[in-house]
C-alpha cells in the first residue's frame, strides 16, 4: 500500500494481500494462535479490497466458490481475527475490514486507541488514523460520566482526497 492514508486506485492490491497473509501467519504463530484454513480464507475475503465487508457477503462469496458454510463458522473466524488484531469492525454497518497497518510489509498491527476510521462514501475505501491525541480528551469526558469503556473508535464519513481529486465525489446532500 502507498504511504498515503488511502491507497491509489491503481495500487498493487495483490501485494497488499500477500503482505497481510504473511504478517497474519507470523503474528498468529508468535502469539501461539491457530491460523486455520477457514480463518485464513475468511481473512482473505475480508482483505480482498480496502472496503468493509459483511459476514453474509463473505458467505455469499464462499457459496459462489462452491463452499457451503454455516454463518456461525464465519462469525467465529471474524471474532478470532478481531481478537488477533488482524481486522477491524465498523460498528455502524456491522462490517469488517483488514487493519491497514498489516497490509504494509513488516509493520505492527494497530495497538493505538482510540481508533479513527475515515470512510469514503463514494469509493467505500476506509482510511485508518491514530487517534491517540484524542485519548486524553475522551478519557476526561468518560471519567466525568462514570462510564467504563471497553474500547474506543470513531467513524467519520465523507469523501476521500482521491475521489475529490478525480471528480468522483457525490453531490452534497441537503436536508
Amino acid at each position: 500500500m502507498s504511504s498515503s492514508l488511502f491507497p491509489t486506485f491503481d495500487h498493487d492490491h495483490k501485494l497488499c494481500s500477500q503482505n497481510l497473509m504473511t504478517y497474519a501467519e507470523g503474528h498468529c504463530k508468535h502469539l501461539g494462535l491457530r491460523f486455520t484454513h477457514l480463518r485464513r480464507d475468511v481473512l482473505s475475503e475480508v482483505a480482498a479490497s480496502h472496503k468493509a465487508v459483511g459476514a453474509y457477503q463473505i458467505l455469499d462469496r464462499f457459496a459462489s466458490q462452491g463452499k457451503k458454510l454455516a454463518p456461525i463458522s464465519v462469525y467465529r473466524s471474524l471474532d478470532f481475527l478481531l481478537d488477533a488484531g488482524l481486522i477491524h469492525r465498523l460498528e455502524s454497518t456491522n462490517s469488517y475490514f483488514a487493519c491497514q497497518r498489516n497490509f504494509e510489509k513488516d509493520s505492527p498491527c494497530c495497538s493505538f486507541e482510540p481508533l479513527v476510521f475515515l470512510i469514503c462514501e463514494n469509493c467505500e475505501t476506509i482510511g485508518e488514523i491514530d487517534g491517540q491525541t484524542l485519548g486524553p480528551l475522551i478519557e476526561q469526558f468518560v471519567d466525568q460520566s462514570g462510564f467504563a469503556p471497553k474500547r474506543s473508535q470513531l467513524e467519520i464519513k465523507g469523501v476521500c482526497s482521491l475521489c475529490q481529486a478525480s471528480g468522483h465525489q457525490e453531490l452534497e446532500k441537503t436536508c
